[in-house]
């Protein structure tokens, strides 16, 4: 008889309870052990034989902003993972269970290179399209980030991880912030508290940021300046190296500073540089107010985008023809291929990275 999967070391004993109960329809084979905000396991159902990804998360606090786990699993949206089961263990703790995604999620996608640009736009809409829906019903995500997101066996995004989604009464525009992902939080969160609509928005400006390869460190030091690095190196305590961490970013996301988009790559059109600025600006009154107006936005720019991926390393705007920049010791030329191979283009003179990218849109456009 196969035995359930349990660490066994770390689960409070009412979620491994729950676990030996729910073992009799699905069998465990792993558990997550880099899961944040909760507890994360994997198994297959018994019956159907649908690999099912099993999360128990904290939902103690105000009832009035939680969101029950039985009515979120009414959800039935094309982009928002679906929720096969829900519900709670007790005034802790609650769970829910999900198909597992054979795709992953979008933060490993992005690991080595990042998106296509087009893809990058149809992925954030695919997101915004499953927060209109979760918006719909009064619901709130609260932590939209690249790792929450995930690709289907038809490549299509859903969102999931619904451990920090709150319900949003009628009655009021913003609910109590959430403490998760300190680098996606909006500075409203930080500076009153306080989350809304364009929170989700924020946070979604903030992932379109990265896929088209703007950098985001997830390393805490990697945000500081020398001075602020140096400031660091002497302080005494883990705990004090911590608390300065933490402040310095929340510093640089309340003053607006938490994406530098000249870290963007050149082939990313001032277009999209505008959308990513609005929708993460710092004053949430100046953001896109929906998520229909974000993606509207998307709709409309996302034909006369370039569609510049980079490929085994190389910027590549493809098209017909295509073209793609070499780079040697530093110096740059390009290769275009008309349907017949890649052969050296030497009709295209620049200097600069930034400067061949506008010479090839040129021709490309022409």
């Amino acid at each position: 008889m196969t035995t359930l999967y349990i660490d066994g070391s770390g689960a409070p004993e009412a979620i491994r309870a729950s676990l030996r109960a729910l073992s009799k329809s699905i069998q465990f084979h792993r558990e997550d052990s880099k899961a944040q905000n909760g507890y994360v396991f994997f198994g297959t159902n018994r019956v159907t034989g649908m690999d099912v990804t099993l999360k128990y998360y904290y939902w103690g606090g105000k009832t009035q902003y939680h969101a029950e786990p039985r009515q979120l699993a009414q959800l039935d949206a094309e982009n928002v993972l679906k929720i096969l089961d829900a519900g709670l263990i007790d005034a802790t703790w609650a769970y829910f269970i999900t198909p597992t995604c054979a795709g992953g999620d979008i933060d490993s996608a992005i690991e080595s290179n990042p998106l296509g640009l087009r893809t990058a736009i149809d992925y954030v809409y695919q997101t915004l399209s499953g927060l209109s829906h979760l918006h719909g019903s009064r619901y709130l995500h609260r932590d939209i980030k690249p790792a929450n997101l995930y690709l289907t066996d038809n490549d299509k995004v859903v969102i999931g991880d619904f451990g920090s989604v709150k319900f949003l009464p009628e009655s009021h525009s913003t609910i109590p912030a959430s403490s998760h992902s300190l680098i996606y939080r909006p500075p409203e969160t930080i500076i009153t508290n306080t989350y809304g609509v364009t929170g989700d928005i924020y946070q979604c400006g903030v992932v379109l940021y990265q896929l088209i390869g703007g950098s985001l460190p997830y390393d805490g030091p990697a945000w500081l300046n020398k001075r602020e690095q140096a400031q660091l190196a002497n302080l005494a305590t883990e705990q004090d190296k911590d608390a300065f961490l933490d402040g310095r970013i929340k510093s640089k996301i309340t003053a607006g500073r938490a994406l530098d988009l000249s870290s963007l790559p050149p082939w990313v059109p001032s277009s999209v540089r505008r959308i990513v600025s609005k929708a993460c600006h710092r004053d949430p009154r100046q953001r896109y107010q929906t998520a229909s107006a974000f993606m509207a936005k998307l709709h409309q720019l996302r034909p006369s985008t370039p569609d510049w991926q980079v490929i085994d390393g190389i910027p590549t705007c493809l098209g017909n023809p295509s073209y793609r920049i070499l780079e040697i010791n530093g110096s740059y030329s390009t290769q275009k291929d008309a349907g017949n191979g890649w052969r050296n283009d030497n009709t295209i003179p620049a200097a600069s990275l930034a400067e061949f990218v506008d010479a090839v849109e040129k021709r490309h456009n022409s």
